[in-house]
């Protein structure tokens, strides 16, 4: 017979657990802090001497896919974009569960997960596009976590700077007022209908999707601004890409 009192990851601020060891069988109760912790393993010692400490059949862990379809059905549309829901939706389709699928989220270690991410990144994904793997682990394991089944994220605190992006700086090759002039030219010439569409790009430097989901009532002709409360994405209307509506003039 064994009852000990201890935690799965030490640190000020994580649970204590009692852990029961009794005839070859073994449970677990997370219980709070240490002082509450050492009452409850007192008060299972002496049950366990008068036999009246019965031990439940363990419960079945549920595999990341399992995890992974609840969080992409329920959280991620109650909390992102329709755009964002797709992308997740995608990398875990083509890139997550053909790895995590069938594992056990306890036994998912953030090496596991580490090692998953720098294969995307020696494979010649860009660090933005493997941190966007990471959130999407991350999404999962926190779900997990609210439902007290692991106790870590296993997918943050990666190590120092990991997947943080180096400071870059792209050339940008503007175009000069005379070959703008040549664009506008053009455009007029070979395809007048889509020429308002050039001439709003280069007078107002809009993005595309939001250049295409303008309407009449967006334009004040007498202010000279444009509001800009919509943008396409995929062919569908959605929000501008900081999600909130911006003015321009």
């Amino acid at each position: 017979m064994g009852v000990r009192v201890r935690q799965k990851t030490k640190g000020k601020g994580n649970p204590w657990w009692v852990f029961i060891s009794h005839n070859g069988k073994r449970t677990s109760r997370k219980v709070g802090d240490k002082k509450a912790a050492d009452a409850v393993a007192s008060t299972i010692r002496a049950k366990l001497q008068l036999g009246e400490f019965g031990f439940e059949d363990p419960k079945s862990v549920p595999t990341f896919k399992e995890y992974a379809d609840s969080w992409i059905k329920t959280t991620v549309p109650a909390t992102c974009k329709e755009s964002t829901v797709r992308d997740y939706q995608d990398i875990l389709r083509l890139h997550v569960l053909s790895v995590f699928s069938d594992l056990k989220v306890t036994n998912i270690t953030r090496g596991v997960v580490k090692n998953f991410l720098l294969k995307k990144l020696n494979r010649g994904y860009a660090t933005s596009t493997v941190a966007h793997f990471r959130n999407c682990l991350s999404g999962v394991f926190n779900l997990a976590l609210d439902n007290e089944i692991v106790q870590a994220n296993r997918a943050q605190r990666l190590g120092r700077g990991f997947l943080k992006a180096k400071d870059h700086k792209e050339d940008i090759n503007a175009l000069t007022a005379d070959e703008l002039s040549l664009l506008l030219d053009t455009a007029n010439e070979h395809f007048p209908g889509h020429y308002p569409l050039f001439l709003l790009l280069v007078r107002t430097g809009l993005r595309i999707g939001e250049a295409l989901a303008l309407r009449w009532g967006d334009v004040d002709f007498n202010g000279r601004f444009i509001e800009v409360k919509r943008s396409v994405v995929r062919g569908r209307i959605s929000t501008p890409k900081n999600g909130k509506p911006g003015v321009l003039i």
